[in-house]
């Protein structure tokens, strides 16, 4: 598949000479029409090394903690921090397996288009993902998203049913002088929850084998997890230049946490149960934001080298909070109006076609959380110009003042309660990398005044010191004739390994190996994939906050994850085959990512990722 339409520079839709467009390519944006036009797009990544990665929770690139099965809550292995300000309604625990705004993506296709991507596991599991996207009049294209990941497991009560669909148009008018795109999402995720294993012992010493009747915590726990959205972002050229641009969402999302079964003491270590016989927590959303705002373009086009750049505007969110849990006779709570209006802006400026600089800010000058703000900054310098280079050193900036999350601050249910009054936290990072199409290699600083995180109680607790986290980090996806290598590695560490734990180490590398059958048609993969990390008090899971907390009182890692795959590339079809967690085979039962989770067993799984077209 070549690339020439992404080499070409300024350009109007108009003068797009369509013979030089490969139609098999695509590409995608997030957001609106004018991250398209100034060239904020990315390819599609249909190589045959990342087929296998079915999973959002293992992709090549990122290393997460899981529970003993798919579609539960998990976890960055990276320190992560908060990157967004105001009221918080997010769900980072099922992040991956949720779809909103920001994960809308509208593919740029040059003919009707389909990717159909299956798996079949052990236990009838199995994943579905279909992608749609046509041109169905002049300028109007309609994309459809449908996903469902149906994921039982050997251990009791740990299952997960989530499902998403996502639909979403854009046109515009022949002149381009008007834009507008839209879109609808809907998610719902329904897990079984056991609290892990009662006793790690029981299955690390292989006291019982029969991995379906090892104790667990909880037996009648679940959580359900409903968000659902929709909005419209549109704009209008004024002149040369000079446009605004209107954008409108909505979004509810409801989280209800139920467990008909409280006998067996697991949350007697935390807050006094209130009602000994079910605990039915729910808590709903109401969010509403409105945003208008000016830029600098007009009716150009860029491929990511647009002279100079600038926007700025003002944003409205208001939020309705409504909380209920059932306590004998039950009980409202949390019934509160949340409202902001905010300050945004961004510019980018090309200097020379070797040095690009961006730079975003955000701040609340009103209503909730007002004098919380974010700035970032970047200076990305080519070692050349932008097309013929050698790679590029790139340095960001990130500062932020984040008040406490409502959820930090008060929080009722029939388990847990707390009333906090904390200060707002601030957060620096400072990065440097250098970067080729196939490697990046930097490191990263990452500093936290007054930082607020869910200690061993499970409750929020404010540090009110500063914390200082150092990584250096590695990515790459290389190919040399018939190989190909991806993965990460990435080493942390923490001045402070009481407030923050972290692995010392962690990787992930994938080898392949390229073996042509019919050439320029078909090949096969051998490959396999090693995940790994060091020793550490990982973060322990309480499923009725759908939250991680500190623990002090199990270390898990050391351990080698191997999968083994076979990948058949035949035309635009990558079919693959794999055992998963080979080295559990050796019944070196230390398998966990999370404390009292087990990590999922040894399987075989079957897999397929096609592209159609018309």
């Amino acid at each position: 598949m070549t690339c020439r339409f992404l080499m070409a520079t300024t350009t109007l839709l108009h003068e797009i000479d369509s013979t030089r467009v490969d139609s098999t390519l695509v590409r995608y944006f997030y957001n609106s029409i004018e991250n398209q036009q100034i060239g904020d797009t990315k390819v599609w990544d249909t190589t045959t090394l990342s087929a296998s990665f079915y999973d959002p929770t293992n992709p090549l690139l990122k290393y997460y903690q899981e529970l003993s099965n798919s579609g539960h809550a998990h976890k960055d292995l990276e320190f992560t921090f908060p990157t967004s300000i105001g009221f918080n309604n997010d769900l980072v625990s099922y992040d991956k397996f949720i779809v909103t705004k920001r994960k809308v993506l509208y593919p740029i296709v040059y003919q009707p288009f389909t990717e159909i991507s299956y798996m079949m596991g052990s236990k009838k599991e199995q994943h579905l993902n279909v992608l749609f996207c046509r041109e169905f009049l002049p300028r109007f294209y309609v994309t459809l998203n449908f996903n469902i990941d149906y994921a039982p497991s050997v251990y009791q009560r740990s299952y997960a049913q989530n499902l998403y669909f996502v639909g979403n148009f854009r046109w515009n008018t022949k002149n381009e002088r008007y834009g507008v795109n839209g879109y609808f999402f809907t998610n719902k995720i329904d897990v079984y929850e056991n609290g892990g294993i009662t006793h790690d012992s029981i299955f690390v010493d292989l006291i019982e084998t029969d991995k379906s009747v090892i104790p667990v915590n909880l037996m009648k726990a679940s959580n359900l997890i409903k968000v659902t959205g929709f909005g419209l972002d549109q704009y209008f050229i004024l002149g040369k230049p000079g446009r605004i641009r209107y954008s409108f969402d909505y979004q509810r999302n409801r989280y209800v946490y139920k467990d008909t079964d409280l006998s067996s003491g697991y949350y007697y270590d935390f807050d006094p149960v209130l009602n000994p016989d079910e605990t039915f927590d729910s808590l709903t959303f109401y969010t509403i934001k409105n945003g208008i705002n000016w830029s600098s373009l007009s009716y150009g086009r860029y491929n990511n080298d647009i002279p100079f750049y600038l926007t700025f505007g003002a944003e409205h969110n208001y939020t309705h909070h409504n909380g209920y849990t059932e306590i004998i006779s039950g009980e409202q709570f949390g019934k509160i109006d949340y409202q902001d209006v905010r300050a945004k802006a961004e510019v980018i400026v090309n200097i020379f076609k070797s040095t690009r600089i961006t730079g975003k800010g955000e701040l609340i000058f009103g209503g909730y959380q007002a004098g919380d703000f974010i700035l970032y900054g970047q200076w990305k310098q080519f070692l050349g110009t932008y097309k013929k280079n050698y790679g590029a050193l790139v340095f960001d900036v990130n500062l932020s003042r984040k008040s406490a999350d409502w959820f930090e601050e008060t929080y009722y249910s029939n388990n847990f309660r707390w009333s906090n009054d904390f200060s707002p936290a601030t957060y620096l990072r400072l990065q440097g990398a250098y970067e080729t199409r196939w490697l990046s290699i930097g490191l990263k600083q990452t500093t936290i005044d007054h930082y607020i995180y869910f200690g061993e109680n499970a409750k929020p607790v404010q540090y009110t010191g500063t914390l200082n986290i150092t990584s250096a980090f590695a990515k790459f996806d290389i190919k040399l004739k018939h190989f190909e290598i991806g993965g990460i590695a990435s080493m942390q560490v923490t001045d402070n390994d009481n407030v923050i734990h972290l692995p010392l180490f962690y990787g992930k590398l994938k080898l392949g190996w390229n073996i042509a059958i019919v050439k320029g048609v078909s090949t096969v993969q051998p490959s396999v994939v090693i995940n790994y990390f060091t020793e550490y008090y990982a973060d322990a899971y309480m499923p009725a906050l759908r939250t991680y907390y500190l623990q002090n009182d199990v270390k898990i890692g050391n351990y080698p994850f191997l999968d083994l795959y076979i990948t058949f590339k035949v035309k635009r079809a990558n079919i693959f085959v794999g055992y998963t967690n080979f080295y559990s085979l050796a019944k070196d039962n230390r398998y966990f990512t999370t404390p009292h989770y087990p990590m999922r067993d040894s399987k075989f799984i079957f897999g397929v990722k096609w592209r159609l077209y018309k």
